[in-house]
């Protein structure tokens, strides 16, 4: 059992983020994340200020926007761990990937041409926000049976899913792990993303953590709040 800390605004205290970032824009220019290696740089030392020692670079790979291969997405990572180490900055960055939810993943799948990270062989991928896409299901189901854990990337934002606990519960049921971007915990109350992300961690169903930073750059109250533990909040979806 874990415990429950209430903060004096009536939310639940983020809970710790154990050293590991598994969702991160950092490597540079490959996608709407760090532009260049000094920016990426800055990433990788907030990340280390914020106590993460791994990150998994995950760059967006969507077939008309950043149609970014396997093989870039590796080199790119092999040239920025080089420079990490060069700059002396103590943080173990794996390669991975954000895959947009469409029919050129479904492609991927069948080649084999996928980057996983972990024991469990984990892809991180995502979804349009507004409406279920109809190959949820089937990219599901293709990565398990390609031998895959789907990762479902920042699942707090999803707006169907924001009013449909039975649908999460069935993802779960199928196999999908969720990762909830930590920066959502510190939303407000009438926030339907920080709702969702805080009931999914009292239920247990957070399975990775990740900031999804795309630039050095944090709040005043994330600079704040770094502590660990959580306490239960009002009605999950009571609000819009």
């Amino acid at each position: 059992m874990f415990s429950l800390l209430v903060r004096r605004d009536g939310l639940i205290e983020p809970p710790p983020m154990d050293g590991t970032d598994s969702h991160c824009h950092i490597l540079p220019g490959l996608d709407d994340g760090a532009p260049d290696d000094e920016t990426a740089i800055a990433i990788a030392g907030l990340l280390v200020e914020m106590g993460i020692h791994t990150v998994v670079a995950t760059p967006h790979v969507i077939s008309d926007v950043f149609p970014n291969s396997t093989a870039s997405i590796l080199d790119a990572a092999n040239r920025f761990s080089a420079l990490l180490s060069e700059r002396k900055i103590p943080l173990r960055l794996i390669p991975g990937a954000e895959y947009y939810l469409e029919k050129h993943l479904l492609q991927r799948i069948a080649k084999d041409d996928i980057i996983a990270w972990g024991k469990e062989r984990f892809v991180l991928f995502e979804s349009p926000v507004e409406r279920e896409p109809m190959l949820l299901d089937e990219v599901v189901f293709s990565l398990k049976s390609a031998g895959y854990t789907p990762v479902f990337a920042h699942v707090e934002r999803y707006r169907y899913l924001q009013n449909d606990y039975e649908r999460i519960r069935e993802l779960k049921r199928l196999g999908v792990r969720f990762q909830v971007n930590h920066p959502s915990f510190h939303l407000p109350k009438i926030s339907r993303r920080g709702e969702l992300a805080r009931l999914l961690y009292i239920k247990g169903l957070v399975d990775l953590f990740g900031t999804d930073f795309h630039r050095a750059t944090m709040n005043n109250c994330q600079q704040k709040k770094r502590r660990t533990g959580m306490r239960r909040t009002s009605s999950p979806f009571s609000r819009s």
